[in-house]
């Protein structure tokens, strides 16, 4: 790998194409819909596309870097056996006695889950390039701020038209405060005015030595900080805010899981042609998660939700009934969120560079020095 394409995850044509112009695209199809388009409900194609088709098939993709690679779980036994039975018992409990705090909860944890996406791959920019030089504005403190000022923006703006899960599911802190739409301004530009002092810190850097400075990095940060801004702050909608998200989450992660999943069996040995064993995995590893997605929403829409009919129908018929039986309707959130919630908790650990993880560095192209 030469000098220039050290500084990106995969390579620049794979960085620049999968893990950031899909974000780009999706802004720029924003930007040029009419108001009215912007301002409309997810449509219900847009749903399967996005919700089923990238957020909850990411999840499901987690399978086949845990569950189903017999040395993986070997590796990760402990985690991948307690994990699953421990969330059951918190969920349903929650579910069962504080039913009101479900979906707090759970909108929290999701929210937790994705920023520490955004740092992690920021990370592993950092890592290819050899990026340890110290600065005023830390790289972390950055991806911290442009992920989480925005959630701050958000619990502070009383007339935000979308929800994480369900209406009302964070704490409405505006309620508390009256007048901060001026407070809210300043701190909008104060906002850009940092993100651009770390820009302008990152290229002098760069140009005094050029080896330890990552331009993906520079642009994945750029792009996680207008991403979050736009979608939450800039646009005031449940379909811009609803696609940004995925795709910027979802995407990367798919890719990701592709990448590790068939760099690792490449690595440790296959007489396979290297074309037919990639996209043999790259369809397996889509079509299993995407499979597995559509089966759990269809429990989500046939037991909780009946919002979906119209797509599900189409496959499967809604033969079972809703109950409202308390411990019964705790059971079936515990067990549909279950996927979802240890796939919050289990990626905190395979992508931990250390002894549980042995494969990682040589499979990211990593050096340990």
């Amino acid at each position: 790998m030469n000098q220039m394409n050290r500084h990106w995850i995969f390579n620049r044509r794979l960085d620049l194409s999968l893990l950031l112009l899909p974000v780009w695209l999706c802004w720029l199809v924003f930007f040029l819909l009419p108001k009215r388009w912007v301002n409309i409900d997810l449509p219900l194609w847009t749903w399967v596309v996005f919700i089923l088709g990238l957020d909850v098939s990411h999840v499901w993709s987690t399978l086949f870097r845990t569950y189903l690679d017999p040395a993986e779980f070997s590796q990760h036994k402990k985690t991948l056996c307690l994990t699953p039975v421990l969330v059951l018992m918190v969920c349903f409990g929650i579910a069962l006695f504080l039913r009101d705090w479900f979906w707090r909860a759970l909108s929290y944890f999701a929210v937790f889950h994705f920023v520490k996406q955004q740092y992690g791959f920021m990370i592993l920019y950092k890592a290819k390039a050899g990026d340890f030089t110290p600065k005023s504005l830390s790289d972390s403190s950055i991806i911290y701020l442009a992920t989480l000022y925005p959630m701050v923006f958000w619990h502070l703006s009383p007339d935000r038209n979308f929800s994480w899960f369900i209406e009302n599911d964070f704490f409405r802190l505006s309620d508390m405060v009256s007048d901060m739409q001026w407070i809210l301004d300043i701190c909008n530009l104060l906002y850009w005015l940092l993100i651009l002092a770390w820009v302008r810190q990152e290229f002098l850097i760069y140009r005094k030595n050029r080896s330890n400075a990552s331009i993906g990095k520079i642009l994945w940060v750029l792009t996680t900080a207008a991403n979050w801004y736009l979608g939450i702050v800039f646009f005031n909608s449940d379909l811009v805010f609803s696609i940004s998200n995925v795709v910027a989450h979802g995407v990367p992660y798919l890719v990701l899981i592709n990448w590790y999943v068939i760099r690792k069996k490449r690595i440790l040995a296959t007489g396979e042609k290297p074309y037919t064993f990639r996209w043999r995995w790259i369809g397996w590893i889509f079509g299993g998660s995407l499979f597995l997605a559509f089966i759990e929403e269809y429990g989500w829409d046939v037991l909780i939700n009946r919002e979906k009919q119209a797509f599900f129908t189409i496959f499967l018929p809604y033969t079972l009934s809703l109950t409202a039986i308390p411990t019964i309707q705790a059971a079936v959130l515990s067990v549909l969120i279950l996927p979802q919630v240890t796939h919050y908790v289990i990626d905190g650990g395979i992508w931990k560079n250390n002894e549980k993880n042995p494969h990682l560095n040589q499979i990211l192209s990593i050096d340990r020095s």
